[in-house]
């Protein structure tokens, strides 16, 4: 039965559109909104209702999570509430109303989406100092959006004080832990994240640190995680986002972060931000000089990249939210194109010399 046949119409039009053989969970608690919001006084209103409740029961049936059905239940009261303070004139009250009744339909949709084992997770990656957080800031703008910001379950080089994580401090005071073990804890975090997102109908971003897999250590690492270890669970939606090479080498050897590489040299950045770039070929690409220039345009495009809701109240919201790595120099206020770093002559004679700069700056399209 399609959306459209459940818009208001004679309770029993509703019953012959609805395909009695359908095995869809979703389907039947459409089927008992539509009942409920059809109901009109009269002889016929207690087996509308008999009808709806039996419509729910299918639901669960076929595999509707019992809070799911919950959710769909107050989107009908809600829907009927909407449509009464309307007749009374009473219009904010009503359109308040409808929007709790959208926000208990997702709520809805998300958790028999989980119990199917169809929940999306949206992934965000890009390397340090490329403009990520203010665009992360921009996505968690968005509405119905929850947004958790730098996330490597292989990361070691946090703070030494972590009393939220017993399993990084056993593996800190008695043995290191395996890759499997490391698997088995992150895949449950998230599958708890994943749990609290769909009861709240929200869409759950995660910030990929990527500066933990490419650009510490003596190589790159083999293995992305937030990737390797979710692909064959959920349903991934990412994209890359991008800025040019020498800016962002800039503001990593502002923050002394080219240490943490070896050898510490612009060229090896340069073969490291192709490893990355390699790594996710096959990923939507999006500058960051881009959502400088326009910021409205290139989040329309990345909300549809990622398939979360747009909204253009994110560039009068993007400065109140608080995320880690927020290490540039960044306004909270306004986006705008931002002059070069200082370029001091060591680096520019790197620039002259490096073979991977000018291979990295044809694959980005970026000039020197």
């Amino acid at each position: 039965m399609s959306r459209e046949s459940f818009e208001q119409c004679n309770w029993q039009a509703v019953i012959e559109a609805h395909p009695l053989e359908s095995h869809d969970p979703e389907e039947w608690l459409r089927y008992g909104v539509a009942l409920l919001q059809t109901i009109e006084p009269g002889p016929d209103a207690g087996k509308q209702q008999q009808q709806a409740a039996l419509a729910f029961v299918q639901a669960q049936k076929e595999g509707a999570p019992a809070d799911a059905v919950q959710a769909a239940q107050q989107q009908a009261m809600l829907m009927s509430l909407s449509e009464a303070l309307m007749h009374a004139g009473m219009t904010d009250s009503s359109q308040r109303a409808r929007k709790r009744a959208e926000h208990q339909k997702r709520v809805a949709d998300k958790l028999i989406q989980g119990s199917q084992g169809k929940t999306t997770i949206r992934t965000v990656h890009h390397l340090a100092c490329t403009g990520g957080t203010v665009i992360s800031k921009c996505i968690a703008s968005m509405p119905n959006v929850a947004l958790i910001s730098e996330v490597n379950p292989l990361n070691r080089f946090g703070s030494k004080f972590e009393p939220t994580n017993p399993l990084l401090l056993l593996e800190r005071s008695y043995r290191k832990l395996t890759l499997d073990e490391i698997k088995e804890d992150f895949t449950g975090r998230i599958s708890q994240t994943i749990s609290i997102c769909n009861k709240d109908g929200m869409d759950l971003v995660i910030r990929d640190h990527s500066h933990s897999d490419f650009c510490m250590g003596e190589r790159p690492s083999g293995l992305t995680p937030i990737c390797d270890f979710l692909g064959s669970t959920y349903r991934l939606l990412s994209i890359v986002t991008v800025r040019h090479p020498l800016d962002s080498y800039l503001g990593v050897t502002a923050q002394d972060w080219h240490q943490q590489f070896t050898p510490s040299t612009f060229d090896e950045y340069c073969y490291r931000y192709l490893s990355f770039l390699e790594r996710y070929k096959d990923l939507p690409l999006l500058r960051y000089e881009d959502f400088c220039e326009s910021p409205n345009a290139f989040m329309h495009d990345l909300c549809k990249e990622l398939e979360i809701a747009y909204s253009d109240d994110f560039i009068h919201n993007f400065g109140t939210i608080r995320l880690s790595g927020d290490s540039g120099r960044g306004s909270n206020i306004e986006i705008k194109p931002r002059s070069r770093r200082p370029l001091p002559q060591e680096i520019l004679d790197e620039t002259r010399r490096s073979d991977h700069y000018k291979s990295l700056l044809e694959k980005l399209g970026y000039a020197p």
